[in-house]
């Protein structure tokens, strides 16, 4: 699930599926897409490396982001979440990554993050 979240080449209808609360960040997405940034982050995968299992349906992920299949940042730690009877990327590991993108103060970054 991890991996196909960040598979470029993955629809990204699909990949907001994969989401938690994808929906709420699906008019950011759309928007994003064709810039500089959003075609890089779109562009990203991730290879996944260990993931935990934790009570309450969640898990710990540790992967690496790759850019054209070359480590970009290693050893990155989100989570994920089990929600509708699947398996999610936390709608937090989202909202990181997109900090870690654009900045932490960008005024780009969706309201679903509580920026």
């Amino acid at each position: 699930m991890w991996q196909t979240f960040f598979n470029g080449a993955v629809p990204i209808p699909r990949r907001l599926g994969l989401l938690q609360n994808g929906q709420r960040f699906a008019s950011f997405v759309h928007s994003e897409e064709k810039t500089s940034v959003g075609t890089l982050v779109l562009s990203a995968s991730a290879r996944v490396s260990r993931v935990t299992l934790q009570p309450a349906s969640a898990g710990t992920v540790v992967y690496t982001i790759l850019l054209g299949g070359k480590p970009l940042a290693k050893n990155l730690s989100g989570t994920a979440v089990y929600t509708g009877g699947s398996w999610k990327v936390a709608d937090s590991t989202f909202c990181s990554l997109l900090h870690l993108a654009y900045g932490k103060s960008s005024h780009v970054i969706p309201a679903a993050c509580g920026s």
